[in-house]
């Protein structure tokens, strides 16, 4: 990644299972999507290694709601508790 003033942008690395909980307009949006789940799933989540991460798509930018660093069971069994809380959520082996 390139900084505007042109110095290359260190890549954050992020270990274990991730999940995403949205894709928003705005790295604003994104980060209350964070704390909105979180706030539902406290107990798993308070370890977990919040991030938002901007895309592409077509010509549009979206900001990725994600968490990181937890192992593939407690990322399934966190995205299930916050689909049934009504949060979107899709696990990802990293």
């Amino acid at each position: 990644a390139i900084q505007q003033n042109g110095a290359v942008k260190p890549v954050a690395t992020h270990s274990g299972w991730i999940i995403q909980v949205g894709a928003l307009e705005t790295e604003s949006e994104a980060r209350e999507r964070l704390d909105a789940a979180r706030g539902r799933a406290r107990g798993v989540l308070g370890k977990a290694d919040p991030f938002t991460e901007p895309v592409g798509k077509g010509n549009k930018k979206l900001y990725r709601a994600r968490f990181a660093g937890l192992d593939r069971d407690e990322a399934e069994a966190v995205c299930r508790t916050l689909k049934r809380s009504d949060l979107p959520c899709i696990t990802i082996k990293n």
